[in-house]
């Protein structure tokens, strides 16, 4: 009797401390793996959205940022971290959308992670730099298709968002593209304003900036209809060319995580992405469009993506690792 009695204290004892741990998570500081390099788009909501939901969780939310590999190393990163719910992951649109379709042996699946929310999505542009001839698509095109040669295009991730949009567009309007990868948006962003990147296919908040003090032109833009902040710039779709697309940004974390912690973190980034506090603080990036939502949502984007940019996949044979 006394022995049964020992094992029940033990029993009881491990699953009060278990309810223990689990009512008291977080303890201890938190880390946001960002697969790209600092300084950029990702970067800046990334740490945005950190102080926000550090703000909820009463502990520090740390940015790691992992660039390289076309996002892999960052997403192995997370695959490899314990599932305790103190390493997360910023997931970019085609660390889960994309990658899974252009690699024949990536490392890690999607379904490694457990999904927690999206945050933002935004729109991919063609920009030159003000010393190039173009004014306008079409002449840019044109010039391309004169000299004969594939158009260097900067590119944040070869098979990501913003390659397969200008390998779609020089496939529909007949000419080839040489992409020139870079570490992350800001770096691929500075050369292309001073002149030593013929052409970028980027983002909004990458080169407005550049666009305002007259350093690079912006020629066309991924959204359905223009942008207020981009009046003058015309979308793919109006010119002919049925490109409409976005990037988007969210959160994920490895996959095992206990349930109660994933459905804490999906309400509070939830919660993170639809207060005033977080808008404000992107207030000054434009074209960063806040998406609600839980896991499901990450589902339906992820379905979207591999839609749309299947077909140039296809076509093209995009591979990383041929």
């Amino acid at each position: 009797m006394t022995a049964l009695k020992s094992v029940i204290s033990i029993a009881v004892l491990a699953i009060s401390q278990f309810v223990h741990a689990d009512d008291v998570y977080p303890s201890r500081p938190i880390r946001i793996v960002v697969p790209i390099a600092a300084g950029g788009v990702n970067d800046v909501q990334a740490r945005a959205f950190a102080l926000e939901l550090q703000k909820k969780l009463g502990q520090p939310v740390i940015i790691e940022n992992r660039p390289g590999g076309n996002f892999v190393i960052g997403s192995m990163a997370v695959a490899s971290a314990p599932p305790d719910g103190y390493t997360l992951g910023w997931a970019i649109s085609a660390q889960l959308s994309l990658n899974p379709l252009v690699y024949k042996t990536l490392p890690y699946k999607p379904e490694q992670f457990e999904l927690l929310a999206p945050i933002s999505k935004g729109h991919q542009l063609i920009v030159v730099p003000k010393n190039v001839k173009a004014n306008t698509l079409q002449e840019w095109i044109e010039d391309i298709k004169k000299s004969g040669q594939p158009a260097p295009v900067g590119v944040s991730s070869y098979g990501g968002t913003t390659h397969l949009m200008a390998e779609d567009l020089a496939e529909r309007a007949g000419f080839t593209i040489q992409p020139i990868v870079f570490r992350g948006e800001a770096p691929a962003g500075a050369d292309l304003a001073a002149g030593q990147l013929p052409a970028l296919s980027g983002v909004v908040p990458t080169v407005l900036e550049y666009h305002r003090t007259d350093k690079v032109k912006i020629l066309a833009i991924s959204s359905e209809k223009r942008l207020p902040e981009l009046p003058g710039v015309p979308t793919f779709k109006e010119l002919g060319y049925p490109i409409v697309t976005a990037f988007w940004n969210g959160l994920f974390a490895p996959q095992g995580t206990p349930k109660a912690i994933v459905d804490k973190l999906s309400a509070l980034s939830q919660e993170v992405v639809a207060s005033p506090e977080y808008r404000a603080r992107l207030s000054s990036m434009p074209d960063l469009n806040l998406v609600p939502g839980g896991p499901s949502a990450i589902k339906e984007l992820i379905r979207n993506d591999q839609e749309y940019y299947g077909r140039i996949i296809r076509i093209k044979n995009i591979s990383v690792d041929k």
